[in-house]
């Protein structure tokens, strides 16, 4: 669905609304594959190709964020990975597990607390109607930064 897709979030909150399968949710999987790799995808890397690609087609991502102030670009095939400042020409990660590491040391999260605390689709809401009072709260108020 996306074959050539380049996307500028703006600083604050973005709903990503469209119809079904109009590819929201592969956004959402595309940013996730690029900082956690396979295991953040349905399916295998197989999967990952553009549907109505040629076979043998390229698969790749580039997610550049800022994090405590520095700035980063991750690039990431189904075969490698690289992880770079943003002002540097040389990786400071090669390899698809070590930018992996990286990047989850470097986010102070997991993959499942990146997807609870950032991408929240309607089915994935579940876990917060799950939760207490008290403890919705305290997870949005840690999430929220109040």
């Amino acid at each position: 669905q996306h074959a050539e897709t380049e996307l500028q979030f703006r600083p604050g909150l973005t709903g990503i609304i469209g119809p079904n399968g109009s590819g929201k949710t592969t956004v959402l999987e595309a940013i996730a594959w690029a900082v956690y790799g396979a295991t953040a995808v349905r399916g295998t890397n197989d999967t990952l190709r553009f549907n109505r690609a040629p076979g043998r087609s390229a698969v790749r991502a580039e997610l550049e964020f800022e994090l405590r102030g520095e700035r980063y670009r991750v690039a990431r095939t189904p075969r490698n990975a690289e992880l770079y400042r943003a002002e540097g020409p040389d990786p400071i990660a090669s390899g698809i597990g070590e930018v992996t590491r990286q990047l989850t040391r470097r986010l102070g999260m997991t993959r499942q607390e990146f997807f609870n605390t950032y991408f929240t689709g309607q089915k994935e809401l579940q876990f917060l109607a799950a939760m207490g009072p008290a403890e919705r709260a305290r997870f949005l108020s840690q999430v929220l930064g109040y």
